[in-house]
């Protein structure tokens, strides 16, 4: 499994073609517990955060799946989850789609990524984020 991206002062970014943490770290990593209930974990974070949130704004992509984050040499490890986040105007009027990517730690969200648009490399590394797990509702966290 291959994800791209790298914590960095806090923030995620896109860092393509970055090594993967070798064969034998993936093989022993601590990913932490599974969590059972990421939907009230992401949406407990997502009302702490955001103004007018509600279930209907959003779509899940896929359920848990292990991930890492970090750099090969100090790698950290969780689950990510993909949404797709309905955002609003000023208005209230449906404004677009946007993909979501949110890494899950111990019961926490640990980043929390939404494809904005900017040219800051946002878009690239949630895409790079979620590319692995989007649609996987059958394998939850690639257990078997």
């Amino acid at each position: 499994m291959t994800v791209l991206f790298v914590a960095f002062s806090g923030m995620l970014s896109a860092c393509a073609g970055r090594l993967s943490p070798s064969a034998e770290v993936m093989r022993n990593a601590d990913y932490g517990p599974y969590p059972a209930d990421y939907r009230t974990i992401i949406e407990r974070y997502r009302e702490a955060r955001f103004e007018n949130t509600t279930t209907g704004n959003v779509q899940y992509l896929s359920v848990p799946q292990k991930s890492w984050g970090g750099f090969s040499f100090h790698p950290y490890f969780g689950y990510v989850v993909c949404l797709a986040v309905n955002a609003k105007d000023g208005f209230g009027s449906l404004k677009e789609s946007r993909l979501t990517g949110v890494f899950i730690r111990d019961g926490q969200v640990v980043a929390y990524r939404s494809a904005d648009h900017t040219p800051d490399g946002t878009d690239l590394a949630v895409r790079d984020m979620c590319k692995e797990v989007i649609g996987r509702f059958d394998t939850p966290a690639n257990l078997n």
